[in-house]
């Protein structure tokens, strides 16, 4: 084997360790968030919240440092992982328009992955500023930003709908079980997989169909405020006549997409045979 092929196996190595550590942050935060979720749901005292308030239940536990500091590296992990897939595209999806628009996809969610880390980073070693933020609702900060521009309400209202298409697509992939084909695992194993990857993307596909909707409707009325977050969505739901229950199913779909993050870095097929 030569020194360039020793290079480039090191370098697909390291790569795939990447992406699976990050599909494990992944599910690991959002385990932590439906978590949270159903125990408010049952009034045992938790709390339902967004990632960013996921993160900071996290620094305040005993090993925060430790705990925090893993899922920043996580992040920033899939963060770059996600850059790969949209700029290189091992896994083929090709120039034309939905190629293209899956990529965009993955470069967007690179930029949110980037941001997450950023931010536990910036909790651990207290950034000045980071606070503040946190107590800020992300979505309509960015969504004033948008409307302060030129046409910013048609803008922010293409991405509502942008928002919800990536969600509706979700839920689509979600029963059509597209995500089986990247899985790499025996079929005594797919039996569970399966039914509880299905159930854990059909959830975050839908609470993106809430999210993207509320920034439409926010853009259509003028008012950022009204657009919502994760932790908005969770608190809308409970707000409502049967709260309970429906923030209950929210949250164990949550969780259920959690535990998919956890099968993605234990069994996915991480394309990069492709990668020069």
């Amino acid at each position: 084997m030569t020194e360039a092929s020793l290079t480039n196996d090191t370098h697909r190595r390291l790569i795939t360790f990447a992406a699976r550590a990050g599909y494990g942050a992944r599910g690991a935060l959002y385990l932590l968030i439906g978590t949270l979720a159903l125990l408010a749901a049952l009034d045992l005292g938790g709390d339902p919240v967004g990632t960013r308030g996921a993160l900071r239940v996290l620094f305040a536990q005993p090993a925060g440092y430790l705990l925090l500091g893993s899922i920043a590296a996580g992040f920033a992990c899939l963060s770059a992982w996600r850059l790969i897939q949209a700029w290189a595209d091992p896994a083929g999806y090709g120039r034309d328009l939905k190629g293209l628009g899956i990529r965009t996809v993955q470069a967007a969610s690179a930029l949110v992955y980037a941001g997450i880390a950023a931010f536990s980073v910036g909790l651990m070693f207290r950034w000045e500023g980071i606070e503040a933020f946190a107590r800020a609702a992300p979505v309509t900060t960015w969504l004033a930003s948008i409307m302060a521009a030129p046409f910013g309400s048609w803008l922010s209202g293409a991405v509502g709908l942008a928002v919800v298409g990536v969600g509706v697509g979700k839920v689509v992939k979600a029963w059509r079980t597209e995500f089986d084909e990247h899985l790499d695992c025996e079929d005594h194993i797919r039996l569970w997989v399966v039914p509880v990857s299905r159930f854990g993307l059909t959830a975050r596909g839908l609470v993106f169909v809430m999210i993207g909707s509320s920034v439409v409707w926010a853009a259509f009325q003028v008012q950022a405020e009204r657009a919502l977050g994760l932790a908005g969505v969770l608190r809308s739901l409970e707000r409502t006549p049967l709260g309970w229950v429906l923030l209950s199913a929210a949250a164990l779909g949550l969780g259920a997409f959690g535990v998919f993050g956890l099968i993605e870095a234990m069994y996915r097929r991480i394309d990069v045979k492709d990668i020069d």
